[in-house]
Parts: structure tokens; sequence; C-alpha cells
């Protein structure tokens, strides 16, 4: 059910949003100066929440960009607020890295672990953050 929602709300965003279509190309391609450019249109234009998510990716892991962890709490934020389980996953390790909120990310860490969220595993052994 869950995994039925969220490619619903993918395809919708795909088909409703060339920007972030484009934005998903470049990124898949690892051309992340124009997905950031795609992205970035994709939330001015066309309103794409998703593209808050690769973007504060980006801006956490530095590709294409300059490491930012403000900017990437400040993008993984908007869709964490919106039930995205994953940016939970990638706020948890920005909260972390930016030495703030440690509580706040252990418990992102644990719902996405309940949740199903693959990327809270890797990011809890990556800091070796207890989630039992």
């Amino acid at each position: 059910m869950k995994k039925t929602l969220i490619f619903l709300i993918l395809a919708f965003t795909l088909l409703e949003a060339s920007n972030f279509r484009d934005g998903m190309i470049y990124y898949r391609n690892g051309n992340f100066k124009e997905a950031k450019k795609s992205f970035e249109l994709a939330i001015s234009q066309d309103k794409a929440l998703q593209a808050n998510f690769f973007l504060g990716k980006m801006y956490l892991y530095g590709k294409g960009v300059q490491i930012d962890i403000k900017k990437a709490i400040e993008y993984l934020e908007k869709v964490s607020q919106n039930g995205n389980i994953r940016a939970d996953c990638y706020l948890a390790e920005a909260y972390i890295q930016n030495d703030t909120n440690k509580e706040k990310a252990v418990s992102l860490l644990k719902s996405g672990l309940e949740r199903g969220a693959r990327e809270c595993r890797k990011i809890a052994k990556l800091y070796n953050i207890n989630t039992k």
C-alpha cells in the first residue's frame, strides 16, 4: 500500500513537472549541476515538493554543489514534514553532521527503520547509533 502510494505520487509529479523529470535524468546520469538547476525550477515553477529531497541530498553529500549542511537540512525538512521516510533518514544524518538535534536524529532513524527505510539502517551503522 505504501509503495503504491509513493509510486502514484512520484508518477503524478513526473507527469506534471517536466523540470523534475529532467532533474531526475540529470541526477541519474551524474550531471549534478544541471540536476540542481532543474530541481530548483521544479520547486519554483512546478511546486514539485520531491525536488527538495534530491537538492537536500546534493547539499548533504556535495554532489554538484559545495557541501552545505544547513541548506541540506532546509531542503530535507520540507519533504520530511510531508511524510517522505527516506528524507527522514538523510535529515537525521544532516543533524548528526551539523552536531545538532542528536536526539531528533536518533528518533528519525528509529522511525524510518520501523517504516522500512533501508537508508536509515545504513546511516545508523555509519555513525554507530544504536536504534534498538
